[in-house]
Formats: C-alpha cells, sequence, structure tokens
C-alpha cells in the first residue's frame, strides 16, 4: 500500500490525471545498499595511498516499472531505474547514470523490448552470485573480464532484447547492443545469448557473448574478434546451494588468436537469521602469457533484521600474477592499482530494500 502511495504521488506530479488514469500498473522500488570499508593494495603507482577507508553506496538504485494490459493477452512492460548516490559525492545525487531501463512488449511469444539491460552473458551468472555484482567481493572481478581489458560483465546500452517464456524451467534470453557510430572500417557491436533451466533443486545454465571489432584487451578496431562461453550450475538444498562456473573467453587481433579460462566455486547458507557466504575464483593465463593469472577469495557474512533489511560484513583477497593487472570491479576499484598487485578489502554495512 506504501508503495503505491508513493508511486501514485510521484505519477501525480510528473503527468496529468487523465493520462496516469489510463495506467493499469506502477510500481516504485528501491535498494539503498551502502558500506564503511577498508581497501588497500600491495602496489601502487607512485604518488598514490596503498590503503584507503571510504564510504561505498555499491549500486544504490531507484526505479520506476509497470504494466499497461493492452488485451488479447497482450501488456506494455516498462521500467526507469538510475543508480543513486549515498555518501554525497555525486552532486545531483546520481551516480553512474542509467541502470536496467526499458520500454516493450509481453505477451505469449514472451518479451521484446528496447532500452539498456544486463546483457545474457551476466545475466547467467547471476543465480550464483554473492556480492550484487557491484562491491568489491564479487566475482566478476575476475569473471568475465580479462587482464584488465574487456569486460563481459555489461550492461548493454542501445539494445533490444527477447526473453522467451518460461517453459516448464526451460528460458532463454537473447540481446544486440551497439554503440551507435560507424564508419566505413569499424561497427562495433555485441550479440549476447543464455539458455537456462532451473527447478527446486537445480540450477543451469549457458550463456555466450561476442563482440565485433573488439579484442580483448578491448580496443575497439576493425577486424578484432572476442568471444566469451560460459557454463553455470547450482545445486539447491534447505537453506543454501552450491554453485560452480566455468567460463572460456576468446579473441583475435590482427589474426592472432588469445584464450583465457576461468571458473568459481561458490557457497552460501543461512539458518534463523544469519547466512554465510565463501567465492573462490582462479584466472588463467592470458593466451599463454605467463604470469598473467589471478586469484579471489571472498567471505561474507549477512543478519537478517526483516526480509528487507540486512547488515552485513564482507572480506576479499586478490591476488595477480606479476604480470596481470585485475581490479575491484568498477567504483569499487582501488586507484593507482597497477600489475602484479595483491588487493585485500574489509566492509561493514547495510541493505535496505523496498
Amino acid at each position: 500500500m506504501q508503495k503505491k502511495i508513493i508511486a501514485l504521488a510521484i505519477a501525480s506530479a510528473l503527468v496529468s490525471p487523465a493520462a496516469f488514469a489510463a495506467t493499469s500498473n506502477i510500481d516504485v522500488y528501491g535498494k539503498l545498499f551502502a558500506d564503511f570499508e577498508g581497501v588497500k593494495s600491495s602496489n601502487v603507482g607512485a604518488g598514490v595511498s596503498n590503503s584507503l577507508n571510504r564510504v561505498s553506496t555499491n549500486a544504490s538504485r531507484i526505479g520506476v516499472k509497470g504494466t499497461e494490459d493492452l488485451g488479447d493477452n497482450l501488456k506494455a512492460v516498462y521500467q526507469f531505474e538510475v543508480q543513486v548516490d549515498l555518501n554525497g559525492n555525486a552532486g545531483n545525487g546520481f551516480g553512474n547514470g542509467t541502470r536496467n531501463s526499458h520500454v516493450g512488449l509481453q505477451g505469449d511469444f514472451g518479451t521484446a523490448a528496447i532500452g539498456v539491460w544486463d546483457s545474457p552473458y551476466k545475466l547467467s551468472h547471476n543465480k550464483v552470485e554473492l556480492f550484487d555484482n557491484t562491491t568489491f567481493g564479487s566475482a566478476i572481478n575476475v569473471l568475465g573480464r580479462v587482464n584488465g581489458g574487456l569486460n563481459f560483465n555489461n550492461r548493454l546500452a542501445n539494445s533490444v532484447t527477447y526473453e522467451t517464456p518460461n517453459m516448464n524451467g526451460f528460458q532463454a534470453q537473447f540481446a544486440y547492443g551497439t554503440d551507435n557510430t560507424k564508419t566505413n572500417v569499424k561497427n562495433a557491436s555485441v550479440v549476447s545469448m543464455n539458455a537456462s533451466y532451473e527447478n527446486d533443486m537445480f540450477y543451469a545454465a549457458y550463456g555466450y557473448e561476442a563482440f565485433k571489432d573488439t579484442n580483448l584487451a578491448n580496443a575497439v578496431l576493425a577486424g578484432n574478434k572476442a568471444d566469451g562461453n560460459r557454463v553455470v550450475g547450482a545445486f539447491k538444498f534447505e537453506g543454501g546451494q552450491v554453485g560452480l562456473t566455468y567460463e572460456r573467453l576468446n579473441g583475435t587481433t590482427a589474426g592472432v588468436n588469445a584464450a583465457r579460462t576461468a571458473w568459481e566455486l561458490s557457497g552460501k547458507y543461512a539458518v534463523g537469521s544469519n547466512n554465510f557466504g565463501l567465492s573462490y575464483t582462479k584466472a588463467g593465463n592470458v593466451g599463454g602469457v605467463a604470469a598473467t593469472d589471478a586469484k579471489q577469495l571472498s567471505l561474507r557474512y549477512g543478519y537478517s533484521f526483516s526480509k528487507r533489511t540486512e547488515l552485513y560484513a564482507m572480506y576479499t583477497d586478490l591476488s595477480n600474477g606479476t604480470a596481470a593487472n585485475y581490479n575491484f570491479n568498477g567504483g569499487t576499484a582501488v586507484a593507482g592499482s597497477v600489475a602484479g598487485a595483491k588487493l585485500s578489502g574489509w566492509g561493514l554495512g547495510l541493505i535496505h530494500s523496498f
């Protein structure tokens, strides 16, 4: 009821009463997700401190979503979501821009939409992700990345997406994204897809993603190619699950091929109001180049005050080979960290969802 009142207030401020009356369903939601943390690196550039205490708002966000019944089992679907700032570093209150947002149609055929959305390749791992893809503990510091180069854990801008109906646990997703630029020699784009099956005991998924005119070093040049294949599985039991992910990333630059494999073992378990999580990730060398490997161990503890509010603590340790430069994901990166660094971090925070 409270969410509907908030949604009504926002909609009333933005649209006329007649327009709002035509909307069959609208919902306001969000996640406030902040922690106090300490991070450090064993190897940084000149003039940069090797340790830092900070406040991170991770991927705190607010969104509006809804549907309109168009008849004949057809609906219009929409969502607009933005990342919000809780620590005062973004002057307008928003940080990192637009998150998953689209407009589309949903029916017996599935859902087709246009906008910006997490790639199917990224989504294939979410069922075994323990750190919301945003904190320094996430396995995607290493998974879906190539030694500080190309990132396969994307939210595809300028994209069209299609999701099949759920058919007795089987489902597939497809997406195409473009950078909206083109020259006579370059037309960078991304194709991403996954297929999954889930029931009460198991989850299994296969993900594939291919970049055109982009290589593993993230150089956008004509003729470059890069692709990734990922298999994810999880066994679920009362109170928890164990998950395993394996992936192989490949790239071609000027006719020369390179590849990197990686895997992650994860597990979580809840008892009463307490929940525990552990993730271990290992990436091999890139294209046979020695010491371009990395490994990461992450631990998490959470205490749930309610279904919507959780206090949590986390710790991670990420070790690079002497020629590798994996870092913490996105805005949680350690500034100035260079090749061969050993990174670590601890954090204590609070999550509230509405």
